[in-house]
């Protein structure tokens, strides 16, 4: 008797003040080839604050510990905005974990400019988070979506439920400093070989996807993919493209 093949495993990787639900309508539909696991990252959703930092190498740290728990050898990972800085940290220093890359509407692509510094420090504050009114908070975490449908609709709905959650506002507020401190992706992927794939939405206005786009100096052998009328948040956008435009790498 044939035995059946198990799954290939898919690891998803949130963005900036997101959560594991952010994957949940992709996940669902990866889930029919995959064997997939969306993890929070720390200080965000249901996880502990880190042990050792906020900065992108150490919250790679904490996905391989969480992996090695779970007794995920290996996976394809697939980070979206800081979780695509992330999961290019981890790419890096454990290639040998990491079978495929798939980076989303990375943050950090290339360095940032003095004034995007600003502007990243002033929006991820946690005192200003807390303190704004709540029309401020919806308006704040609609931008980036190019599209106005159930998944803007959800991810704005978290971002007031966690508002005043402490710890949620500490994490944006590190997290930034660490990406803000921490060499860009062009710089981290240099010299990695894993099959790497680059999507950006072409709407983007967090990470433009001529940022995005940049990181194919580091790696010419990367393909990259723009989805027309989406913006940072493709996956809760349209998931249904999304997973199209990425399951054929994965595969």
């Amino acid at each position: 008797m044939a035995t059946k093949k198990s799954k290939s495993h898919v690891v998803l990787l949130h963005g900036m003040g997101g959560s594991k639900a952010d994957w949940d309508a992709a996940g669902a539909l990866l889930g029919k080839s995959f064997a997939v696991t969306a993890l929070d990252l720390p200080g965000c959703g249901g996880a502990p604050k880190p042990a050792s930092g906020y900065d992108p190498a150490s919250l790679a740290r904490y996905v391989s510990s969480i992996l090695t728990d779970e007794g995920i050898d290996t996976a394809a990972v697939i980070g979206h905005s800081l979780g695509a800085r992330v999961a290019g940290e981890l790419a890096k220093h454990e290639p040998a974990r990491v079978k495929r890359l798939v980076l989303v509407s990375p943050l950090g692509a290339i360095a940032y400019s003095f004034t995007d510094r600003l502007k990243w420090k002033g929006m991820s504050r946690a005192s200003i988070l807390r303190s704004v009114p709540e029309s401020s908070i919806r308006n704040a975490s609609a931008y980036g979506f190019a599209v106005d449908g159930p998944g803007r609709k959800g991810f704005v709905e978290r971002a007031v439920k966690t508002r005043q959650d402490p710890g949620t506002g500490l994490a944006v507020e590190k997290s930034v400093d660490g990406l803000l401190q921490a060499p860009p992706l062009v710089e981290v992927l240099r010299g990695t070989t894993l099959p790497l794939l680059i999507v950006a939405g072409a709407l983007d206005p967090l990470a433009p996807p001529d940022e995005s786009e940049a990181l194919k100096k580091a790696r010419p052998d990367a393909r990259f993919v723009k989805l027309a009328g989406l913006g940072h948040y493709p996956m809760l956008e349209d998931p249904k493209r999304f997973v199209d435009a990425v399951k054929a790498f994965l595969a």
